[in-house]
């Protein structure tokens, strides 16, 4: 706010705000980031929803100390806490027995991280997110209640933070269709789709009829060097967009 206010924007947001169905559809055209379309020799994927996280941040506390002196009946390793919490983040997701349902520790910073220095403070973060809001809930509760129990166990003290939780979105039928039809019309093969990363399209379907396209990406890889879709699927996808946005126009 201050840094519009410096360069003269000065009017009160409120009034730019759009109203309810200004937009009539918003439709993403994307690179799938998962294996299936290359796999199955697929030219679009159709995406049905859109996966939301919920991120949390952990530190556990604990005591430090020589790595030599201190006994292993005695210690408060925040790491090893650390570890077994990482560990149950694993399980929240596998035992939902959904593909959809997924968990990740991204960072562990250990203090002091010396080798001769049992750990006394350990951040983390877990990202857990899911097409479906209930079973996302119910693995994030999971994981902070394991934290919990793992920390109090060990006599480790723990602050526990969740920095977000948007609610997954389902893509419009309206939008969907329109895709369908658009490959149909250029001879390309379709798969129902999910995305589990996610995109402006997941905060875009809270204010309109929202669906995503998806084009094949190499061995899905994403968010890497190595990240590649073919000019032919780029154009697919391209295609596919434009003749969706025709048959949305209203």
């Amino acid at each position: 706010d201050e840094a519009r206010r410096e360069v003269g924007f000065a009017g009160d947001l409120a009034d730019v705000k759009l109203p309810s169905g200004h937009y009539h559809a918003f439709v993403e055209l994307h690179i799938e980031q998962g294996p299936r379309l290359e796999a199955e020799g697929v030219d679009i994927g159709v995406v049905s929803a859109i996966a939301a996280p919920a991120t949390l941040h952990l530190t556990l506390t604990g005591q430090g100390g020589h790595a030599g002196a201190q006994l292993m009946p005695l210690r408060r390793d925040a790491l090893v806490a650390a570890a077994r919490v990482t560990v149950g983040v694993e399980q929240a997701a596998l035992q939902t027995g959904s593909e959809d349902s997924v968990a990740t520790v991204g960072i562990l910073d250990v203090h002091p991280r010396a080798v001769n220095s049992v750990p006394s403070r350990v951040f983390m973060s877990v990202d857990a997110r899911d097409t479906n809001l209930a079973r996302r809930d119910e693995m994030t509760a999971f994981i902070k209640e394991e934290a919990r129990r793992i920390t109090l166990e060990r006599n480790i003290e723990l602050t526990l933070e969740t920095l977000n939780a948007d609610p997954p979105a389902t893509c419009a039928e309206a939008v969907i269709s329109a895709t369908r039809a658009a490959a149909r019309d250029l001879n390309l093969s379709t798969l129902p789709s999910v995305s589990r990363a996610y995109h402006d399209a997941l905060f875009m379907a809270r204010i309109c009829p929202t669906g995503m396209i998806f084009i094949p990406s190499k061995d899905g890889i994403s968010h890497r060097p190595d990240e590649y879709s073919s000019p032919e699927a780029i154009t697919n996808g391209a295609r596919v967009l434009a003749n969706a946005l025709m048959r949305l126009s209203p």
